[in-house]
């Protein structure tokens, strides 16, 4: 009987739109959410877990409406000519919906991830338990369906647990580590430790059991049901506070005299230990990422390499080592060094990165450390200097040049201090990326140009360029 039961139940389910429209809807949402940057394996089944949630809602809407049906309008004068009782129907129906929920959440997860992986180079550590978790989510609000349809038969009682659910979900971030007895804790990012994941998701399969075992004690008591119930107590209390009492990734105290022994210690692990990078040189230019995003070197390089090939050889020589870095974890800063973000694929990540490279082979940048007088937004004036239009100049071979841009001039304290440069500085490095033999003429005359006393117009005969609009000295220049 349960068997007949189950099939039918897997079959209604397997063609309910409910399920597999939002199944659809949110792999569609995650991916268009998700275009545009390149993929990090650390946080994108973060993020589509947390949507995911979605498919979950509907998942229990439709498992309550099933487990509810025989409290409505002449159901239970027609079940009751049928041969078993509500107890095999509500085994069928724990045994069809969660199956079935968990099969359309694999569909989604897989699918999205694949059409990430195809995106591009995928950087960062993809840890299992973070897909599994979507999947179990899904599970869990199928058993905690039929649970609230057999001990609620209110239409409305599956949706207003949704709504409750989901309005805790939505604000979960703010209970801090708290938040790992919900069923998604969606904060993360790429730069922090590796979450209670394996621990959340035996978390969440064990409160997926305990529904279930309520579910079927509101039929009758037996002991079976009653003795999972227990279990899943016993289980899911150690396995969520165990989650819970997971070091938080606090950040790094921002005082300059604490050292490293402040850090958590996965961070320095991570972050600040021996192996903490993978080095790789290529076109001669050291390029350094965290463990996990060496396949985001390639892309960098599209950023760095043009600059450094439009320069002098013996500047190119010179040039920094190109050195992931984290926004969240600092201890010590290095001058020589440019920077390379957690995350890649926006237009402006590549400009930023080639600008970084031409400020320093200009000199600007050291002429930015040298104005820093503490103020926090700190104008450091490069207009009307032949190497700020060189630099522009080196920029365009990447990417559009843009006005000003901040600086991080100390990123150990988080001071900052911007480079500003005017329209006429654009003009000029423009009018310089169309003019031909640009490059012979800047690399002729590379000394004369980068000497911070050299103007504009004194560059523009050694640049074969012809006088456009003013170029005004700034009245507290850097030199």
């Amino acid at each position: 009987m349960t068997r007949a039961l189950f099939v039918f139940e897997a079959r209604r389910l397997l063609r309910h739109p409910l399920v597999w429209g939002a199944s659809v809807l949110v792999a569609a949402l995650q991916v268009h959410l998700s275009a545009g940057q390149t993929p990090d394996l650390t946080i994108d089944p973060v993020h589509a877990t947390g949507l995911f949630t979605c498919l979950g809602a509907a998942v229990l809407v439709v498992a309550s409406l099933a487990a509810s049906r025989e409290g409505r309008h002449a159901m239970p004068e027609g079940l009751a000519a049928l041969p078993g009782g509500a107890e095999h129907r509500t085994r069928a129906l724990l045994l069809a919906a969660p199956l079935v929920a968990g099969l359309a959440a694999a569909l989604a997860m897989g699918g999205y991830l694949a059409i990430r992986l195809l995106a591009g180079p995928a950087g960062g550590r993809l840890d299992v338990a973070e897909p599994l978790t979507a999947v179990a989510v899904a599970v869990l609000a199928a058993t905690l369906g039929v649970a609230v349809g057999r001990w609620a038969r209110w239409l409305i009682a599956g949706p207003i647990v949704v709504a409750v659910l989901g309005y805790l979900i939505f604000t979960n971030p703010a209970n801090g580590q708290a938040g790992w007895l919900l069923p998604v804790m969606q904060e993360h990012r790429p730069d922090w430790p590796q979450r209670p994941s394996q621990l959340h998701l035996v978390y969440v399969l064990v409160v997926a059991v305990l529904f279930a075992a309520l579910a079927l004690l509101r039929n009758r008591l037996r002991p079976v049901p009653a003795v999972a119930a227990l279990v899943a107590v016993g289980v899911a209390v150690p396995a969520g506070a165990a989650a819970v009492s997971t070091p938080p990734p606090a950040r790094m105290p921002v005082r300059v005299e604490l050292t490293l022994a402040h850090v958590d210690a996965r961070v320095r692990a991570r972050y600040f230990g021996p192996d903490a990078y993978r080095c790789a040189v290529r076109q001669g230019v050291t390029y350094c990422a965290f463990a996990g995003y060496e396949p985001w070197i390639p892309l960098w390089e599209q950023a760095v390499g043009p600059v450094v090939a439009a320069l002098p050889a013996a500047r190119r020589a010179q040039a920094p080592v190109v050195r992931q870095a984290s926004p969240t974890w600092r201890h010590t800063a290095d001058p020589t060094a440019v920077e390379a973000p957690m995350s890649w694929g926006h237009p402006d990540q590549r400009r930023i990165l080639a600008e970084d490279v031409a400020f320093w082979a200009s000199g600007l940048r050291d002429a930015a450390v040298r104005g820093f007088d503490g103020r926090r937004d700190r104008l450091c004036d490069v207009r009307g200097q032949a190497r700020t239009v060189v630099a522009l100049w080196l920029v365009g071979q990447v990417a559009p040049p843009e006005a000003r841009r901040e600086l991080h001039v100390d990123r150990y304290l988080g001071r900052l201090t911007s480079l500003d440069w005017g329209p006429a500085e654009i003009a000029y490095a423009k009018a310089l990326l169309a003019a031909p033999g640009a490059r012979a003429k800047v690399l002729a005359h590379w000394d004369t140009l980068m000497k911070p006393a050299t103007t504009v117009a004194q560059a523009l005969p050694l640049l074969g360029l012809r006088p456009g609009p003013d170029a005004p000295l700034g009245a507290a220049p850097c030199r």
